[in-house]
């Protein structure tokens, strides 16, 4: 610690608290190496055969993700209380003929429909088993396609009923010119569930193997790669095993779409924390110690800043708790586990593995004499340090960086959000053509329409004001087809447009585009605004009125989502500031780097909308890919802060700020880059899903560790931390900016010696991360 300079009570409790956890944890790790490699694959095979007590695969049903104040959802239980026929049917079948529907094949399609539903009124239908209870057909303008909707019997899965859907569908396989599909909620759902399910395996499989190869050509090693294998399929099996386990005991749901993003987490922060584990231990083994002393070394000297990057990874994901609905609540305790599982793997059993390994760890490379990760930084990266060091350079880093990232993140505020599952889709897929059948035709909207219950006393009997308000909701932009009082297709006694007491009025509308899409929402939005209007010209004066369907649950979502987005976000920034300040010491510096990691998160999410809604003209992002990507990016962000900035503020102990930056960036950066390449890859791999939503997370978060590894840590952290100077230490006093120096040109070769040596281990740092003196 340097004269004069006083540290934060917490900080220096924080340095004390890792030094000593450290120090122990050489000495068991070390000597107990064999007992921790037998403890972990004792604890895998366990995971692997013991039965579980959780369940995966929380319910992803839209009226399942709203709060239980929902007016949508309210309105939809007031629906099925008054009508005998529900509406929102979530499977449809569709029958085409591209050349049109002769007149006997649409009878047959009323006919087929009116034969299941009458077997339910009339009560000839068998009385239990799975089945179609009702079959409902749609008018619908559409010369060559006639559309009908199911209903299967109460608890039928969702598998179930597709399944009954495509037997019904099967009737009119008879004519050849004839296609049927089954579409909508339901089967795009069991559709998605069978893609993840099949693609799943082939990413993890991939994914490891890519982070083989990397691993391999960074350390020019075949023993590298295997032991990064080993440690991250150890964690990996564990980690499922501690989510379904914590799932049961403390009643959150872990969703099937949560489980590429904790696989791609998982699987980067070991790879990460192992590349970093090797790095130190070669340059222990470099200055010639034996494996059991340097491996004890790396747990010193890497241990802390590792455990306090992956604690602030958990604590960033952790804060998704102060969500205010059960789906985002449930992504942070999940997320959370999968780090610290990957961080206790990571400090104890690498450690243990490098201690019995040694230098087999770097085979067939030579470890004496060897050119480690951080040495090997070229020239340009020592440039680079040296110009950023300087105010003039680091005025037009700064203004370079931001130049690039502010435009970047402009398309965000054009950002839609959706839940569809069907657009997500791939082209060939059955129930994406059933849809795009629809979407030809413009009836879109029929998979799942939007009911509108007016209310009022006799309102039945208005006949001429309601035929009035669905001709003008017809009218209405977006809109393609409005069934209500003006064509009832059943008898009223089914009980489809009007409550058996004829106290309430029910119009089913059929949007022109994917109804639970964000151009759907903004229609729906448009029309919600207008109905009082539309009531009062139409004459129904004192009515109520109401708006349910998936429409109107996901334009619920979308705002909620936004809401729990700012407010997430916020929690994540204190959390990630508060652990920043106490490892840096101070307060201003940590500030301005989190500004600095929303600015690349705000950049990436630009550049998603831009690619995924712009060019390649998607309807929107799925509702929580900003929510996850955002939070997991700020986090991740954090992690390398501590990396970086920890390495920065260690050099700053011992020098003037400009020189600290000098030395440390070059040593570490190839390292960080290292890193950070390995996690962006990770993640990218996740398009090996074929569904959209997986894709735009895949592109936002290699897109924003890639902007935070090459243009933030590089350029952007060294640039601020220049033009701050002293301050950036503030409330502290631990950055100093002025020194006896030498002459600029003797200065740079000193520098460029120094990076060299601190890289290779010959002036060790003298500090654990920025915490104190070892």
């Amino acid at each position: 610690m340097t004269p004069g300079h006083r540290a934060w009570p917490g900080a220096r409790l924080l340095a004390a608290t890792l030094h000593a956890v450290s120090g122990a944890a050489r000495t068991a790790v070390v000597a107990g190496r064999w007992v921790v490699l037998a403890g972990w694959l004792v604890a895998a095979v366990a995971a692997v055969l013991l039965p579980s007590s959780g369940s995966g695969g929380g319910d992803d049903d839209i009226g399942g993700l709203l709060p239980p104040d929902s007016e949508a959802v309210a309105v939809q239980e007031r629906s099925l209380g008054l009508f005998r026929v529900p509406v929102l049917s979530e499977t449809s079948v569709v029958v085409h003929d591209p050349e049109g529907l002769d007149a006997l094949t649409r009878a047959d399609v009323a006919l087929w429909a009116l034969a299941h539903t009458q077997a339910q009124v009339e009560g000839t239908a068998p009385p239990s088993g799975r089945q179609v209870v009702a079959a409902v057909p749609l008018p619908t303008s559409a010369s060559d396609t006639a559309v009908t909707y199911l209903y299967v019997t109460r608890g039928t899965s969702l598998s179930e009923a597709t399944s009954l859907a495509r037997q019904y569908a099967s009737h009119f396989h008879n004519q050849a010119s004839v296609q049927t599909y089954v579409t909508g909620l339901t089967p795009a759902r069991v559709a998605q569930a069978e893609y993840l399910e099949t693609r799943l395996h082939v990413f993890e499989a991939a994914t490891l193997v890519l982070i083989a190869v990397v691993v391999a050509l960074t350390f020019r090693s075949v023993v590298a790669p295997v032991v990064v294998l080993l440690v991250a399929g150890l964690a990996y099996v564990i980690a499922l095993r501690v989510l379904t386990t914590a799932a049961a005991a403390f009643g959150f749901a872990v969703s099937d779409q949560l489980r590429p993003l904790t696989a791609a987490l998982l699987i980067g922060v070991v790879t990460d924390y192992c590349v970093l584990f090797f790095s130190g231990y070669r340059r222990q083994l470099d200055r010639g110690l034996h494996r059991h002393e340097a491996a004890g070394r790396v747990v010193l000297t890497e241990g802390p800043i590792v455990a306090v990057a992956g604690v602030t990874v958990a604590a960033g994901t952790a804060a998704l708790l102060v969500a205010d609905f059960a789906l985002f609540r449930a992504f942070g305790p999940a997320l959370a586990l999968t780090v610290l599982v990957g961080l206790l793997v990571s400090l104890t059993l690498v450690p243990a593995l490098l201690a019995i390994l040694g230098p087999r760890l770097f085979a067939p490379s030579r470890v004496a004499g060897g050119r480690s990760l951080e040495q090997s930084a070229g020239r340009g990266t020592r440039w680079l340090a040296r110009a950023l060091s300087g105010r003039r350079g680091a005025v037009v880093g700064l203004v370079l960086g931001v130049a690039v990232l502010v435009p970047a993140a402009l398309p965000l505020a054009d950002m839609r959000l959706g839940v569809s599952f069907t657009t997500g889709l791939p082209d060939d897929d059955a129930v994406q053509r059933g849809a795009q059948v629809l979407e030809d035709t413009g009836v879109r909207g029929v998979t799942a329409p939007t009911e509108i219950i007016v209310e009022g006393e006799g309102v039945a009997q208005a006949r001429e004001a309601l035929t009035r308000f669905q001709d003008a909701l017809s009218a209405q932009p977006g809109v393609a087809e409005v069934l209500g009082p003006a064509q009832n297709p059943l008898p009223e006694e089914y009980g489809i447009v009007f409550s058996q007491d004829g106290n309430a009025a029910r119009f089913v509308v059929v949007l022109d585009s994917d109804p639970l899409a964000a151009p759907a929402v903004a229609d729906l939005r448009r029309l919600q605004e207008r109905l009082d209007g539309l009531l009062t010209e139409a004459g129904l004066g004192g009515v109520t009125v109401g708006v349910t369907g998936q429409t109107a649950l996901a334009s619920e979502l979308a705002v909620i989502t936004r809401e729990n987005l700012e407010r997430t976000l916020l929690a994540v920034l204190l959390v990630e500031l508060v652990i920043l300040a106490l490892f840096l010491r101070a307060l201003l510096a940590p500030v301005v780097l989190l500004v600095l990691s929303a600015l690349g998160v705000a950049a990436a999410l630009g550049l998603t909308v831009l690619v995924f809604q712009g060019l390649l003209g998607e309807p929107g992002l799925t509702f929580f890919v900003p929510f996850a990507t955002a939070v997991l990016l700020l986090a991740l962000g954090s992690d390398y802060n501590v990396f970086a900035v920890g390495a920065i503020w260690d050099q700053a102990a011992r020098r003037p700020l400009a020189q600290a930056i000098a030395v440390a960036m070059p040593a570490t950066a190839r390292a960080i880059s290292a890193a950070g390449l390995i996690l962006a890859a990770t993640f990218a791999m996740v398009a090996i899903i074929p569904l959209s939503t997986f894709r735009q997370i895949a592109f936002t978060m290699a897109v924003g560790l890639l902007i935070d590894t090459f243009l933030i840590r590089p350029v952007l952290t060294p640039a601020v931390l220049t033009l701050l100077g002293r301050s950036a230490g503030w409330p502290g006093g631990r950055i100093r900016t002025t020194t006896g120096r030498p002459g600029a040109r003797e200065q740079a070769g000193l520098l460029e010696e120094e990076s060299d040596r601190w890289a290779t281990g010959a002036t060790p740092p003298a500090a654990v991360g920025a915490g104190g003196r070892t």
